[in-house]
This record gives C-alpha cells, sequence and structure tokens, in this order.
C-alpha cells in the first residue's frame, strides 16, 4: 500500500499539466483527510523517496477502488504509466 493516494487533480490555465493534486494519506480500511498540494511537491517526495503514491476513485457506491501506483518522467510529470511520454498522465481522476 502507498504512503498517499491522489483522487482529483486541477490542470493550469492552458490545461498543458497537471498544477494540483487533491491527496490523502492511505489508512487502514480507509483514507484519511484530504489536502490540495502542488504537483511539484507530489513530484520531489516520489524523486526524494521520502512517500509513495497511487490513485483512487470512487465507485457509484461512493467507496473508494484503489488505483494505480504513481511514477515520476524526467522527475517532473506524475503518471500511472509507465512510458515516455513527457506530460502528467494520472489516468482519468476527477477535477476540483
Amino acid at each position: 500500500m502507498a504512503d498517499f493516494c491522489i483522487t482529483a487533480v486541477r490542470y493550469n490555465e492552458d490545461r498543458s499539466h497537471i498544477e494540483y493534486v487533491r491527496v490523502n494519506e492511505e489508512k487502514p480500511e480507509k483514507i484519511g483527510t484530504n489536502r490540495t498540494v502542488s504537483r511539484a511537491f507530489v513530484a520531489d517526495l516520489i524523486r526524494l523517496g521520502k512517500a509513495t503514491f497511487q490513485t483512487r476513485t470512487k465507485t457509484p457506491e461512493g467507496k473508494w477502488k484503489l488505483g494505480a501506483p504513481v511514477h515520476l518522467i524526467e522527475e517532473i510529470y506524475l503518471t500511472t504509466d509507465r512510458n515516455s511520454t513527457k506530460r502528467d498522465n494520472l489516468g482519468n481522476l476527477p477535477e476540483f
């Protein structure tokens, strides 16, 4: 299990990359309170090996479903797909 989960994203004005993410601490059987942090901060934590992240989405029944691990591309882009595409790619997370 990852240290934190990412549950929503906010893109920059021209929608070229994610600017902020909503993160929650992973806890047994539930997730913690959400916080909004910059994408760069999450990238730094991953790059430095200080924390791990994965995505989570809500089911139609309102339960949290485990998603994919979050990785970095070129130490700045957040992605769930380990390809070489130089952009943020966290799947279909909702926007806030």
